[in-house]
Protein backbone atom coordinates (compact mmCIF):
# COMPACT_ATOMS: atom_id res chain seq x y z
CA UNK A 1 0.00 0.00 0.00
CA UNK A 2 1.52 3.17 -0.96
CA UNK A 3 1.27 5.89 2.26
CA UNK A 4 -0.67 9.30 1.62
CA UNK A 5 1.66 12.45 1.07
CA UNK A 6 0.67 15.33 2.10
CA UNK A 7 1.23 17.23 -1.23
CA UNK A 8 -1.33 15.49 -2.91
CA UNK A 9 -4.51 16.37 -3.04
CA UNK A 10 -7.14 13.86 -1.01
CA UNK A 11 -10.24 12.80 -2.44
CA UNK A 12 -12.44 14.58 -0.54
CA UNK A 13 -10.42 18.00 -0.92
CA UNK A 14 -11.96 20.23 -4.61
CA UNK A 15 -9.72 21.40 -7.21
CA UNK A 16 -10.43 24.31 -9.95
CA UNK A 17 -11.61 21.60 -12.57
CA UNK A 18 -14.17 20.42 -10.33
CA UNK A 19 -16.04 23.87 -9.42
CA UNK A 20 -19.25 24.14 -10.81
CA UNK A 21 -19.26 27.49 -13.33
CA UNK A 22 -21.04 30.67 -12.85
CA UNK A 23 -23.65 31.40 -14.90
CA UNK A 24 -24.65 34.29 -16.21
CA UNK A 25 -28.25 34.44 -15.13
CA UNK A 26 -27.65 34.67 -11.62
CA UNK A 27 -26.51 38.69 -12.77
CA UNK A 28 -29.25 39.36 -14.45
CA UNK A 29 -31.25 42.19 -13.29
CA UNK A 30 -34.20 40.01 -13.61
CA UNK A 31 -32.26 38.06 -10.83
CA UNK A 32 -31.76 40.77 -8.64
CA UNK A 33 -33.75 41.50 -5.16
CA UNK A 34 -35.44 45.26 -5.72
CA UNK A 35 -34.13 47.35 -2.97
CA UNK A 36 -35.60 47.04 0.42
CA UNK A 37 -35.87 49.46 3.57
CA UNK A 38 -35.56 48.26 6.83
CA UNK A 39 -38.88 50.30 8.79
CA UNK A 40 -39.19 51.62 11.85
CA UNK A 41 -40.62 48.61 14.28
CA UNK A 42 -39.84 45.66 11.68
CA UNK A 43 -38.04 42.43 13.09
CA UNK A 44 -35.15 40.80 11.57
CA UNK A 45 -36.00 39.83 7.99
CA UNK A 46 -38.91 41.81 7.69
CA UNK A 47 -37.99 44.62 5.14
CA UNK A 48 -40.56 46.77 2.76
CA UNK A 49 -39.74 46.96 -0.68
CA UNK A 50 -39.41 50.84 -2.63
CA UNK A 51 -42.71 49.91 -4.49
CA UNK A 52 -44.61 49.14 -0.96
CA UNK A 53 -43.66 52.26 0.20
CA UNK A 54 -44.85 54.43 -2.47
CA UNK A 55 -48.47 52.65 -2.14
CA UNK A 56 -48.74 52.90 1.46
CA UNK A 57 -48.17 56.72 1.24
CA UNK A 58 -49.96 56.75 -1.90
CA UNK A 59 -53.35 55.04 0.39
CA UNK A 60 -52.53 57.28 2.91
CA UNK A 61 -52.72 60.46 0.38
CA UNK A 62 -55.84 59.22 -1.30
CA UNK A 63 -57.34 59.18 2.15
CA UNK A 64 -56.15 63.25 2.73
CA UNK A 65 -58.35 63.99 -0.78
CA UNK A 66 -61.31 62.05 0.54
CA UNK A 67 -61.28 63.79 3.46
CA UNK A 68 -60.82 67.12 1.67
CA UNK A 69 -63.93 65.86 -0.45
CA UNK A 70 -66.27 65.41 2.28
CA UNK A 71 -64.80 68.54 3.73
CA UNK A 72 -66.26 72.66 3.09
CA UNK A 73 -65.71 73.02 -0.34
CA UNK A 74 -66.88 76.84 -0.80
CA UNK A 75 -69.76 78.79 0.51
CA UNK A 76 -72.57 77.88 -2.38
CA UNK A 77 -71.46 74.01 -2.61
CA UNK A 78 -70.77 72.83 1.32
CA UNK A 79 -68.49 69.80 0.35
CA UNK A 80 -66.10 68.78 -2.20
CA UNK A 81 -67.83 65.95 -3.31
CA UNK A 82 -70.88 68.48 -4.37
CA UNK A 83 -68.49 70.78 -6.06
CA UNK A 84 -67.17 67.80 -8.03
CA UNK A 85 -70.80 66.87 -8.78
CA UNK A 86 -71.73 70.53 -10.46
CA UNK A 87 -68.05 70.77 -11.95
CA UNK A 88 -69.39 69.74 -15.59
CA UNK A 89 -72.27 72.32 -14.84
CA UNK A 90 -70.32 74.85 -13.67
CA UNK A 91 -67.78 75.08 -16.13
CA UNK A 92 -70.13 74.63 -19.24
CA UNK A 93 -72.10 77.92 -17.71
CA UNK A 94 -69.03 79.62 -17.67
CA UNK A 95 -67.89 78.64 -21.17
CA UNK A 96 -71.14 79.74 -22.24
CA UNK A 97 -72.95 82.40 -20.99
CA UNK A 98 -69.98 83.80 -18.91
CA UNK A 99 -67.33 83.99 -21.99
CA UNK A 100 -69.18 86.92 -23.69
CA UNK A 101 -70.58 88.47 -20.49
CA UNK A 102 -67.49 88.38 -18.17
CA UNK A 103 -66.49 92.17 -19.15
CA UNK A 104 -70.26 93.41 -18.69
CA UNK A 105 -69.82 91.71 -15.60
CA UNK A 106 -66.24 94.11 -14.74
CA UNK A 107 -64.36 91.33 -14.52
CA UNK A 108 -61.03 91.00 -16.46
CA UNK A 109 -59.64 88.58 -18.56
CA UNK A 110 -57.55 86.77 -15.73
CA UNK A 111 -60.25 86.83 -13.25
CA UNK A 112 -62.30 85.00 -16.17
CA UNK A 113 -59.62 82.34 -16.70
CA UNK A 114 -59.48 82.09 -12.30
CA UNK A 115 -63.66 81.85 -12.77
CA UNK A 116 -63.04 79.10 -14.93
CA UNK A 117 -60.03 77.24 -13.23
CA UNK A 118 -62.01 77.19 -10.07
CA UNK A 119 -64.90 74.07 -11.08
CA UNK A 120 -62.09 72.59 -12.46
CA UNK A 121 -60.06 72.18 -8.99
CA UNK A 122 -61.94 68.69 -8.13
CA UNK A 123 -62.14 66.98 -11.07
CA UNK A 124 -58.59 67.24 -11.78
CA UNK A 125 -58.06 66.25 -7.69
CA UNK A 126 -59.43 63.47 -8.59
CA UNK A 127 -58.28 62.74 -12.13
CA UNK A 128 -54.91 62.76 -11.11
CA UNK A 129 -55.33 60.01 -8.23
CA UNK A 130 -57.07 57.76 -10.34
CA UNK A 131 -54.86 58.35 -13.42
CA UNK A 132 -51.67 57.19 -10.76
CA UNK A 133 -53.07 54.23 -9.42
CA UNK A 134 -53.82 52.80 -12.97
CA UNK A 135 -50.21 53.64 -13.98
CA UNK A 136 -48.91 52.41 -10.81
CA UNK A 137 -50.98 48.93 -11.34
CA UNK A 138 -49.23 48.74 -14.73
CA UNK A 139 -45.84 49.50 -13.35
CA UNK A 140 -45.43 52.87 -14.31
CA UNK A 141 -44.07 54.59 -11.25
CA UNK A 142 -42.88 57.38 -12.69
CA UNK A 143 -46.16 59.00 -13.88
CA UNK A 144 -46.79 59.75 -10.32
CA UNK A 145 -44.36 62.44 -10.17
CA UNK A 146 -45.79 63.96 -13.68
CA UNK A 147 -49.38 63.80 -11.73
CA UNK A 148 -48.46 65.13 -8.32
CA UNK A 149 -46.51 67.96 -10.50
CA UNK A 150 -49.55 68.82 -12.30
CA UNK A 151 -51.96 68.71 -9.76
CA UNK A 152 -49.94 71.12 -7.30
CA UNK A 153 -49.60 73.43 -10.24
CA UNK A 154 -52.79 73.81 -11.02
CA UNK A 155 -53.76 74.19 -7.56
CA UNK A 156 -50.79 77.29 -7.80
CA UNK A 157 -52.02 78.78 -10.66
CA UNK A 158 -55.16 79.27 -9.66
CA UNK A 159 -54.76 80.69 -6.37
CA UNK A 160 -51.93 83.09 -7.77
CA UNK A 161 -54.66 84.49 -10.31
CA UNK A 162 -57.20 84.56 -7.36
CA UNK A 163 -54.23 86.66 -5.32
CA UNK A 164 -54.20 89.05 -8.42
CA UNK A 165 -58.04 89.12 -8.73
CA UNK A 166 -59.01 89.23 -4.64
CA UNK A 167 -55.73 89.94 -2.43
CA UNK A 168 -54.81 86.64 -0.06
CA UNK A 169 -56.60 84.45 1.40
CA UNK A 170 -56.05 81.26 3.68
CA UNK A 171 -58.23 78.78 4.10
CA UNK A 172 -60.87 78.89 6.42
CA UNK A 173 -64.39 77.38 7.71
CA UNK A 174 -65.85 77.51 4.22
CA UNK A 175 -63.11 76.35 2.24
CA UNK A 176 -60.34 74.32 3.91
CA UNK A 177 -61.70 71.23 2.09
CA UNK A 178 -59.84 72.53 -0.89
CA UNK A 179 -56.56 72.84 0.89
CA UNK A 180 -56.67 69.73 2.06
CA UNK A 181 -57.43 68.54 -1.28
CA UNK A 182 -54.49 70.39 -3.32
CA UNK A 183 -51.80 69.29 -0.23
CA UNK A 184 -52.69 65.49 -1.19
CA UNK A 185 -51.11 66.07 -4.75
CA UNK A 186 -47.47 65.44 -2.58
CA UNK A 187 -48.13 62.14 -2.09
CA UNK A 188 -49.01 60.85 -5.58
CA UNK A 189 -45.02 60.78 -5.35
CA UNK A 190 -43.47 60.85 -2.38
CA UNK A 191 -40.25 60.02 -4.08
CA UNK A 192 -39.90 63.22 -5.45
CA UNK A 193 -40.34 65.53 -2.37
CA UNK A 194 -38.11 63.57 -0.16
CA UNK A 195 -41.10 61.98 2.15
CA UNK A 196 -39.73 58.26 1.44
CA UNK A 197 -36.47 59.11 3.15
CA UNK A 198 -37.94 61.11 5.88
CA UNK A 199 -40.46 58.71 6.68
CA UNK A 200 -38.54 55.11 6.20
Amino acid sequence: MVPYSKDEKGWWETTPEDEPERSDEDTTPENKAKPTYATEGTTTGETRTEEEIINSLLSFSTAALAIGLISPWNWYHGSGLQALRWSFEDVLFVLTNGLFNYSEWGMTPLGYIEWLMYPLLPLVFVTTFVATWYKSREGDEEFGRKASIFHLSFFGIWYLLAFFNWGVFFPSEWDYGMWIAAASGIGLHPTAYGLKERLF
